[in-house]
């Protein structure tokens, strides 16, 4: 089975000396176009946000790679990521093309839809920091969505390939649909793989898979691929890891709802207290725990990126 014992770094993003671990948390990085309001998003910002308070609190950290434009809308996420006290180092700019835009529709039943641009984070580069940090990191996140350009493509297999001690978290986000062998190469790089009911029945038929049950489908794939463990989320309803052992779910978590709440950011936080548990080797009904309290705060919250509040984090730590 393969590994997904955390490593040790001792340089954290802002060159002080870390006992704690470093997580990677690459792909794109968007402003989301909801309602009318540009807000700093995507996947790896997400995360980020979301991990940084918890990693902090162990003298850990997590550093974002990903690629904007020389624009407003860059700067946005910049800001954003000053916001959290999230590093640029590995943040790539170019003046060649403009910062990606995703486009969101939210319907009455709370469904998320998005359109999305194409941007500078379809052409996220394999530097040689971006090598470095990702050869010494203790976690990694990764979504498909960078899967749609050759150029990120490529990248992203390659620090799945360098991360050869990390646990590699592969967080499905189907927005579009990569080709049966790109992803086939993603999840055998994986030590885990996430996403929703749905996600998983589409990984389904990507991968000519008999079975259309998200549960069945992730257990499958998780021995087909030998993967340690899948998390199948449900929104409200919760999520469900599946390993060696079994499938386990928790318990549904809800929080008061801001005004104009949307579940945008909540699959990515989720992830995020996901990547926490398993950093500090926590129980499988902790990891479950984990998710479901961070992906309900994001749930709660009118943000993408909301991050993590001081009591939810010293509930998590």
């Amino acid at each position: 089975m393969k590994s997904s014992q955390c490593r040790t770094v001792e340089e954290s993003a802002n060159g002080s000396i870390c006992e704690g671990p470093i997580v990677l948390s690459f792909g794109e990085l968007v402003v989301d176009q909801v309602g009318g309001q540009d807000r700093p998003g995507g996947a790896p910002l997400n995360f980020a946000s979301a991990l940084c308070p918890l990693l902090r609190a162990i003298s850990g950290d997590c550093l974002v790679a990903s690629r904007v434009g020389q624009d407003a809308d860059g700067e946005l996420l910049r800001a954003a990521m000053r916001g959290h006290g999230i590093s640029e180092a590995l943040l790539q700019s170019t003046s060649d093309c403009s910062t990606g835009l995703s486009r969101a529709e939210i319907s009455p039943d709370g469904e998320v839809s998005f359109r999305l641009n194409p941007g500078a984070w379809d052409h996220i580069a394999f530097t040689g920091e971006l090598q470095n940090r990702a050869k010494h990191c203790s976690g990694l996140l990764a979504g498909s969505l960078p899967l749609r350009s050759p150029e990120s493509a490529a990248t992203m297999l390659k620090v799945f390939a360098e991360a050869s001690s990390a646990i590699r978290m592969f967080d499905i986000n189907l927005r579009h649909e990569p080709e049966a062998n790109v992803l086939t190469s993603v999840i055998e790089s994986a030590t885990h793989v996430k996403g929703t009911a749905d996600e998983w029945n589409r990984v389904s038929g990507i991968l000519s898979e008999k079975s259309d049950r998200p549960y069945d489908v992730a257990t499958h794939l998780r021995e087909r691929f030998n993967l340690v463990s899948c998390l199948v989320t449900n929104g409200p309803g919760g999520c469900v890891l599946i390993d060696h052992e079994g499938a386990i779910g928790g318990l549904p978590v809800g929080f008061p709802l801001e005004e104009g709440a949307d579940p945008i950011g909540a699959g990515d936080h989720a992830a995020a207290g996901w990547m926490f548990a398993m950093l500090k080797q926590r129980s499988r009904i902790d990891q479950v725990a984990a998710a479901d309290i961070l992906g309900a705060w994001a749930a709660s919250k009118r943000a993408s990126a909301p991050g993590v509040p001081p009591a939810v984090r010293d509930l998590l730590v």
